[in-house]
């Protein structure tokens, strides 16, 4: 089951953009209209059968600004219905603020929200605490909760000053089931690196890659690293790698985009099936969109998101062929965290919760051919 990537494509995509422009279902109810509205920003299912969704409600203030902490909800049915778990002490983050932005779990119980801050869970959301930095740093910049750890990396830059070029970024692994026992890894992270990492069973595969250029993809195994080797996009002089994805043993899944302009690029599906030591390259047809995240479900099915023309390409299991569902939802909204719950059901939320609530959860029961919006209501 492939945990959930957090922001990392989402920061990078954004970068692309900001650079260009200067250059089994939930049930659908109607809320009370007397509450506010749950806001859905972050959703992942560590387990086919338990799905957890971080979002907020904007708490009743003169001006607007102000906003509650966060909520979880859960559902262990599959997502026939969802409760409220509990609450975090952080609200949401907007871009370079305090908070929190996403969520992932390694299993039914144990689990984070983070970015930039890091709060713990051990009881399936009902209870949240208060993480340090690990290294006393400022800010976590992603987070991947494996079976055998979970792995962190951190950046020393103040929360809204961005990025320091003088300060590399630090991996760290605390033990599976643990939020202390932090252990600094030895892995070179520029500054200005993008990070991409997933796991299966007890390896993950961690990719830093440069704005443009060749990554460095290592291989971790119980926290040991081992040896780096090279990643090259098709283009490699003008290629940026936005994910990766993994779901068997050996099989390594890299994400590239070329030739990116404003609402379109040339992407690329990288595929190893000997831990990333070689790659073929399939070609993605259809030019809109700048590639975003990567799932791959256990049975081989692909999907990727894409920024600024908000479309999911998927490739079903065994087939060879492409598909865009190019009507369910409207030009140039932001969608993210893309994830499978199983192999014929998708989820992906619309828009970002701190700022606006009116976020939308969009589901997929057909393995992507459609998708159709949902809300969850607290049972």
């Amino acid at each position: 089951m492939r945990l959930h990537a957090g922001r990392k494509t989402i920061a990078l995509v954004g970068a692309v953009v900001s650079a260009l422009l200067v250059g089994s279902g939930a049930d659908v109810a109607t809320a009370d209209p007397t509450e506010p509205a749950f806001a859905p920003q972050s959703i992942v299912w560590p387990t086919q059968t338990d799905g957890y969704v971080l979002g907020g409600v904007a708490c009743g203030t003169e001006n607007g600004t102000a906003t509650c902490p966060a909520e979880v909800l859960a559902t262990h049915n599959g997502g026939k219905t969802w409760t409220t778990a509990g609450r975090t002490h952080n609200g949401l983050a907007k871009s370079g603020e305090p908070g929190l932005t996403s969520l992932q779990f390694a299993n039914a119980k144990f689990g984070w929200a983070y970015d930039p801050y890091l709060e713990v869970t051990k009881d399936g959301g009902k209870t949240w605490t208060q993480v340090p930095v690990p290294g006393g740093d400022a800010k976590i910049l992603n987070l991947l909760a494996a079976h055998d750890g979970t792995y962190v990396i951190t950046s020393g830059c103040e929360i809204g000053t961005g990025i320091c070029d003088d300060r590399p970024l630090k991996v760290w692994r605390a033990p599976a089931g643990k939020s202390t026992g932090w252990k600094q890894l030895d892995v070179q992270v520029a500054a200005d690196d993008h990070v991409a990492m997933d796991a299966e069973g007890s390896t993950v595969y961690f990719l830093a890659a440069p704005f443009v250029g060749p990554g460095r993809l290592s291989t971790i195994r119980n926290g040991s690293v081992r040896p780096t080797s090279t990643v090259t996009c098709a283009d490699a002089e003008d290629a940026t790698m936005t994910d990766l994805a993994t779901n068997g043993p050996g099989r390594v899944y890299v994400l590239c985009m070329a030739n990116f302009g404003r609402g379109h690029s040339d992407k690329t599906l990288l595929v190893s099936g000997d831990g990333g030591k070689t790659f073929r390259y399939d070609a993605i047809p259809g030019g809109l969109g700048l590639a975003g995240q990567l799932s791959v479900g256990p049975d081989g099915a692909v999907m990727l998101s894409t920024l600024t023309a908000s479309l999911v390409y998927n490739r079903p299991t065994l087939s060879k062929s492409w598909r865009i569902d190019q009507e369910w939802l409207e030009n140039s909204e932001h969608i993210h965290d893309l994830v499978q719950q199983n192999g014929t059901t998708a989820w992906v939320v619309e828009r970002d919760a701190a700022y606006t609530q009116n976020t939308q959860l969009w589901v997929s029961h057909d393995a992507g051919a459609s998708w159709q919006q949902t809300t969850l209501v607290p049972a």
